[in-house]
């Protein structure tokens, strides 16, 4: 008999107070990459514009982020966890994207699979 147990693709992401849950699945991983190129793109734009103006735009930026990839509860938590600092919550943001998409590769080794599919 073979048992195929279902594999957790979720990613929890822990920060002292709390733990946010990733869902690592096809959907969430397109928006996590589409999060980080819009990140990209319009962190230059805000970088460009009047400094009053700019950390308006940086705040909306970050909210919206964490909102697509979580919820806004979890804005709400790590908000408040940073100090109600919006740039420390931009920092918490990068870093949770790096540390998904390295977890998310580590559970998905490509070499591992070429192992046991004897390639």
């Amino acid at each position: 008999m073979v048992v195929i147990k279902k594999r957790n693709n979720v990613i929890p992401v822990e920060f002292e107070d709390f733990t946010l849950e990733f869902l690592a699945n096809d959907k969430n991983i397109r928006k996590m990459e589409a999060v980080g190129k819009k990140l990209q793109k319009e962190g230059q734009e805000v970088a460009d514009t009047e400094e009053e103006k700019a950390f308006d735009a940086l705040q909306v930026m970050v909210k919206e982020s964490w909102i697509e990839l979580f919820d806004e509860d979890a804005y709400d938590k790590v908000y408040a966890f940073s100090g109600e600092s919006t740039v420390d919550t931009m920092v918490y943001l990068l870093e949770v994207i790096s540390g998904v998409v390295d977890e998310w590769e580590k559970r998905n080794n490509g070499d591992a699979l070429k192992k046991y599919l004897g390639d």
